[in-house]
């Protein structure tokens, strides 16, 4: 994670500064700089649908103030970036987007260290979030996910993209899942503040 300059003008184009476009450049970077400077600014993959629709849209604009508060500073994991490559290619792609955000951030999980853990062949009645640990018994623990919300999240587990991609959600269940793993990913980093677009994609999806 790093902080660049970027001088717009014609030759940068409006589109290459948007959020999450997946981009190529060259700098040189110095340490004792908070802003680097670069050159030869383009785009790597062309995104034809995410900017122009407005669930894509909206979801971009949660995922990318996500991802600002949740990756610090001068870290590096090149799985983590691959994963973000992919994965906007996939939602830029997806024929219906909407339960794309619940999946990124299970997924993303994995990546962070703390993606929920279960049995092989167990029934799961809740998500102990302390843990991590899918239970199969119901639990009195405040700081648990229960419910149809945690069957939900049960069923995507170590599910690629299209198989959730074609998951029946409710409305009502997606807002759940949406504010289960916000609450499941600020527990394990503390450092996780007020997402402020949440409210950006209740609205785009009335629910």
């Amino acid at each position: 994670m790093k902080a660049f300059l970027v001088r717009s003008g014609k030759k940068t184009g409006k589109n290459l500064i948007q959020p999450l476009t997946l981009v190529e450049f060259e700098s040189s970077i110095r340490e004792n700089l908070q802003l680097q400077s670069l050159k030869n600014l383009r785009i790597s993959h062309a995104l034809h649908h995410i900017h122009f629709d407005p669930v894509k849209s909206a979801m971009v604009m949660f995922l990318d103030e996500l991802l600002y508060k949740t990756i610090p500073d001068d870290y590096i994991n090149d799985h983590l970036f691959k994963f973000l490559n992919d994965g906007i290619v996939l939602l830029d792609d997806a024929l219906d987007a909407r339960n794309f955000h619940i999946w990124f951030m299970l997924e993303i999980s994995r990546y962070y260290g703390f993606y929920p853990t279960y049995k092989a062949g167990q029934e799961s009645k809740c998500l102990d979030i302390p843990s991590g640990w899918f239970l199969e018994k119901e639990s009195s623990n405040p700081h648990v996910i229960g419910g149809e919300t945690a069957k939900a999240l049960f069923d995507m587990m170590d599910q690629e993209w299209p198989q959730v991609q074609n998951m029946s959600l409710h409305s009502s269940l997606r807002r759940s899942l949406l504010q289960s793993m916000v609450d499941y990913i600020r527990f394990h980093l503390e450092s996780l503040r007020e997402i402020k677009s949440i409210q950006v994609l209740h609205e785009v999806f009335h629910e």
